[in-house]
């Protein structure tokens, strides 16, 4: 039976699968960085600048994506988690963009390459922040199946399997940091001090970019729990 065009009007559209849709983006924005760190450390500027500009009309349409969910959220939208959670956990899912964008922006502006004896390093931390951004983007996807068991039973559980998972691979980064932290010390001394302070500064930001995902795995944690 059709639904009444009042009751449409007051339950409207579920936002998740467009919520779904800006979680991609943003695990994709970061994913470019798999590409894009690489090419910088082999000082191919070319492809670094264009793999910028992707990133930065990735990090454009997360924004215009984001936009679109606020536009479409009333505040009269039945929901089965709060408007103001759902919200914050939008903002959080856009920062993970906005990280990405901003890593690639420092490093393309400042020609920045790492020293050789930690390049490696910054490829596992690279690939470990952008895993728990994609794991994050997974977590949000099954928002939809959450809703069907009213949060609860075998997919709650899933969850928060998934959620302990983005928690060690967080983890992960943070051990990954200290260890190139610690070599890019020892060549320190035959480093420009303003070269040393603006790797400190990528090597913080690629960092803070698993954490932004954590951020989100543990609004969705507190989203369920409510």
């Amino acid at each position: 039976m059709a639904v009444p065009a009042y009751f449409s009007g007051i339950f409207g559209k579920s936002p998740f699968p467009s919520l779904q849709k800006h979680a991609a983006i943003c695990a994709e924005a970061s994913e470019v960085l798999l590409q894009l760190v690489p090419a910088a450390n082999s000082a191919q500027w070319d492809e670094v600048e264009q793999l910028y500009d992707t990133l930065t009309r990735l990090e454009h349409k997360a924004d215009k994506q984001k936009r679109n969910i606020r536009s479409k959220l009333p505040r009269g939208f039945f929901l089965p988690v709060a408007r103001a959670d759902l919200l914050d956990l939008l903002s959080r899912q856009d920062e993970i963009a906005n990280d990405a964008r901003d890593i690639a922006g420092l490093m393309l502006g400042r020609r920045m390459q790492f020293p050789q004896a930690v390049q490696s390093g910054v490829f596992e931390l690279v690939e470990a922040a952008v895993a728990t951004c994609v794991r994050v983007r997974e977590l949000v996807g099954l928002f939809d199946e959450l809703l069907d068991t009213g949060f609860s039973g075998l997919e709650a559980k899933r969850v928060a399997a998934m959620i302990e998972e983005v928690e060690r691979l967080e983890a992960n980064t943070d051990r990954l940091v200290v260890g190139i932290r610690k070599k890019l010390f020892e060549v320190e001394t035959e480093l420009a001090p303003v070269q040393a302070i603006f790797f400190y500064r990528v090597l913080d930001m690629i960092a803070e970019l698993a954490d932004g995902a954590e951020r989100v795995a543990h609004r969705v944690q507190m989203m369920i729990a409510k």
